[in-house]
């Protein structure tokens, strides 16, 4: 009997300790290791930019602003493809976001919707610049213009303007 609890002791420290070694590669990949490689989140506000001399046809959108802290034309966004549901509840949307912030800089290609009330979300990837190929996430709230005042901090008066976050992934391996 004594020998049979010893070896169901050894034979649970062993598989233990296999787990254990299994795990450590996978923490020592992680955040902790790299935090140059950590998630980030980009705090943008933007309004409608006039459209281009030669818009594209059907033409959704632009949108310029600022990311984080940055200065104006730091952010910029246009709108590829927008459709509103049947029942006006929704409105899907497909969007280019650009943040330009020296070698933090990029460009990402998202996708998700709006509901009536002026919250998004989106979700996407980073084709080009800083972190290429990470997974994004978006999310914002529109704000209706106000007469003679901006509606949000930094946009100016007159416009509907949107507040939101740009959460970025880790980048994959290979870039940065």
């Amino acid at each position: 009997m004594t020998t049979i609890r010893m070896h169901r002791r050894v034979a649970v420290f062993v598989g233990a300790t296999a787990l254990f070694l299994q795990f450590s590669p996978v923490t020592a990949g992680g955040q902790s290791a790299n935090p140059g490689n950590a998630p980030v989140a980009i705090t943008f506000t933007k309004w409608g930019a006039p459209p281009p001399a030669m818009p594209p046809t059907p033409f959704f959108g632009l949108f310029e602003g600022f990311s984080g802290d940055g200065l104006l034309g730091s952010f910029e966004a246009e709108v590829l493809w927008r459709q509103r549901s049947v029942n006006g509840h929704v409105t899907g949307l497909e969007a280019l976001y650009e943040v330009v912030d020296g070698d933090r800089s990029f460009s990402a290609l998202i996708r998700g919707g709006q509901n009536s009330a002026g919250e998004a979300l989106l979700e996407g990837v980073i084709l080009a610049g800083w972190r290429t190929g990470a997974r994004v996430q978006v999310e914002f709230q529109r704000y209706f213009a106000i007469v003679g005042a901006p509606s949000c901090d930094g946009a100016p008066q007159n416009t509907t303007c949107f507040v939101g976050t740009i959460h970025v992934g880790h980048a994959p391996a290979g870039h940065r």
